[in-house]
């Protein structure tokens, strides 16, 4: 059975996501209310290929629902990462629910370092980019950086800095002893005086 040796789960800032549904919920809403209203009551067109007030008001619908399914994925994201002693766990749920398992032997090598989401990855989330890799991260600056055997790079967020560098040297130092292997009990030998002891 598996021992836990670092455990954390993250969710995105909640005021960060305050702003984000007043800024979408403006950016949708806006346009089209004052749309409706020119067309409606100042008898003017809207755009250079006017819609109709049902017209506008259907596509607002539709992107109100759009940006509330959006929202509700923010809402319900969060960022879990697990270290025991044969391995390196992290899910994304509700985008990835399978927990993805990294190997001692498959790290070459690792450092708990401070990143920049937006400059290195474009922003926090499940991210990719050629030079910097895979990452998963929901906030902060600092993460967990594996550096994998097949030359693959991935970063892991955290915000238990100090407690996910003593389960990474755990981890490693156990791979390291183990030389890649389980630990298997040995019985020893029986020698020829004990068999006779036993008669």
């Amino acid at each position: 059975m598996e021992r836990i040796l670092f455990t954390e789960e993250q969710r995105f800032n909640q005021w960060r996501l305050s702003l984000i549904m007043i800024f979408s919920l403006a950016a949708v809403l806006v346009p089209f209310l004052y749309g409706i209203y020119s067309q409606e009551v100042l008898n003017e067109p809207f755009g250079n290929s006017p819609m109709s007030a049902e017209g506008l008001i259907v596509t607002g619908i539709s992107s109100l629902l759009i940006m509330g399914l959006i929202l509700v994925i923010f809402i319900h994201s969060k960022l879990k990462t697990k270290i025991t002693d044969e391995a390196v766990w992290v899910a994304y749920p509700p985008m990835k629910n399978k927990w993805r398992k990294i190997l001692p032997g498959e790290i070459e090598r690792y450092d708990v370092r401070i990143y920049k989401a937006l400059r290195e990855y474009g922003g926090y989330g499940i991210k990719r980019r050629v030079k910097y890799g895979q990452s998963y991260t929901i906030s902060g600056n600092v993460g967990l950086q594996l550096y994998l055997k097949n030359g693959k790079k991935l970063l892991i967020g955290t915000q238990k800095k100090q407690a996910m560098e003593y389960a990474m040297g755990k981890l490693m130092n156990i791979e390291k002893l183990s030389g890649g292997n389980k630990t298997k009990t040995i019985k020893p030998k029986t020698g020829f005086l004990e068999k006779l002891k036993s008669f």
